[in-house]
C-alpha cells in the first residue's frame, strides 16, 4: 500500500469512528449515552441524550450528561423507583429536578429525590399549590417542594446543554411551565398536552380553556418545526412524544370544546342531558375518557360562566 492510499484509508476510518453513536459528535460536542436499563415502566429515547419514561402518572423526562442528570417530573415514589435505580447504577448525581406543575402524579415522587439533589425547579406558584393539595390529602410529610422558583423564565446550563424553564401561561393549572432543551431541541410540555384522551380539567387548580389555547399558541410560535415535544399524558406510551401538529390538534380540540359547551348552555341543556346524547366532543371521537368527560364538561361550563361567555 502506498502512502497516499494509507492516508486515505486512515482518514476514512477516523471519519467512520467519529460517526459511531457513542462518540462525541463534531456538531454537538456532546457524548451520547445509551439509555438506562430499567426494571419497570417504559423508557424510550426521544433525541440525543433525552429520554422519556412512562409508568404510573405523568410522563417523566430524563436528560443525561457525563456529570449527571436532569429529571422533569417525578410521578409517585413507587413508580419513579426504577428511574432512581437506573441513576444509582450509573453513579451520577441528579443535578436538577424540574416540575411542570403541582399535581400529585407529577410531584409525589419529589420526596424520593430528597437526598439526591439540592435543586428543584418550578413556577413560583407550585409549592403553595402543592402544599394545599397535600393538606387536603393529609400527606404534608411526604412532600418535597421546589426551592428554585421562577415567574416567566429560568435558564440553567448543564454541560453543553442549555435548559430553560418557560412560563407559557396558565391553562391546565395556575403553575404550568415547560422545559426546553435547546441543543437537543426537545420540550417537555407537562400536562398542557394530553393525547387521544380528555384532559384533567379542574378550575380550582387553574384550568382555563381560553388560557390553555393561548399557551399552546405561544408554544407553536416559540419553537421550530423540528422541535420534539414530550407530552404529560397519552393513550399509549409510544404517543407521549410528538410534534407541533399534536399541539395544533390539542388547541383545536379545546376550541371545539368551548364552542360545543357554549352551544349546549345556550340551548339550556345540563351536563347530564349532554351526556345522554354525546360521549365526546364532535370531531374528536378519538379523545375519549369516559371517567373524566363529565368533569371536563362541567369545568368548561364553569370557565364560560366565569368569563360571561
Amino acid at each position: 500500500m502506498n502512502r497516499k492510499d494509507f492516508l486515505f484509508k486512515t482518514g476514512m476510518a477516523t471519519f467512520g469512528l467519529a460517526l459511531a453513536p457513542n462518540f462525541v459528535s463534531c456538531t454537538s460536542q456532546r457524548m451520547l449515552f445509551p439509555p438506562m436499563t430499567l426494571s419497570g415502566g417504559d423508557l424510550k429515547n426521544v433525541r440525543g441524550n433525552i429520554s422519556r419514561y412512562t409508568n404510573k402518572g405523568g410522563t417523566v423526562g430524563i436528560f443525561e450528561i457525563k456529570d449527571g442528570f436532569v429529571i422533569v417530573d417525578s410521578q409517585f415514589p413507587d413508580s419513579i423507583q426504577p428511574v432512581l435505580d437506573g441513576i444509582s447504577s450509573k453513579n451520577k448525581p441528579v443535578l436538577y429536578l424540574a416540575n411542570t406543575h403541582h399535581h400529585g402524579d407529577h410531584t409525589s415522587g419529589n420526596i424520593s429525590f430528597k437526598n439526591l439533589t439540592k435543586n428543584v425547579v418550578a413556577h413560583t406558584s407550585v409549592p403553595e399549590l402543592q402544599r394545599k393539595a397535600a393538606e387536603e390529602k393529609k400527606n404534608l410529610d411526604q412532600q418535597l417542594y421546589a426551592n428554585i422558583l421562577f415567574e416567566n423564565e429560568y435558564k440553567f446550563d448543564v454541560g453543553n446543554e442549555k435548559v430553560t424553564g418557560v412560563r407559557l401561561g396558565a391553562g391546565h393549572t395556575f403553575g404550568d411551565a415547560v422545559y426546553y432543551f435547546e441543543k437537543d431541541n426537545v420540550v417537555h410540555m407537562g400536562d398542557l398536552m394530553f393525547i387521544n384522551m380528555i384532559p384533567v380539567y379542574r378550575t380550582k387548580d387553574g384550568a382555563n380553556s381560553y388560557g390553555w389555547i393561548k399557551a399552546l399558541d405561544r408554544a407553536i410560535a416559540k419553537f421550530d418545526d423540528d422541535t420534539l415535544f414530550i407530552f404529560g399524558h397519552a393513550d399509549k406510551p409510544e404517543n407521549t412524544v410528538g410534534t407541533k401538529e399534536n399541539l395544533r390538534e390539542m388547541k383545536q380540540f379545546l376550541e371545539a370544546a368551548n364552542d360545543f359547551v357554549k352551544g349546549k348552555m345556550l340551548a339550556g341543556l345540563s351536563t347530564e342531558e349532554i351526556l345522554k346524547t354525546n360521549q365526546f366532543i364532535p370531531g374528536f371521537a378519538h379523545r375519549t375518557s369516559p371517567e373524566r368527560f363529565s368533569d371536563f364538561l362541567n369545568g368548561i361550563r364553569e370557565t364560560l360562566r366565569h368569563l360571561n361567555l
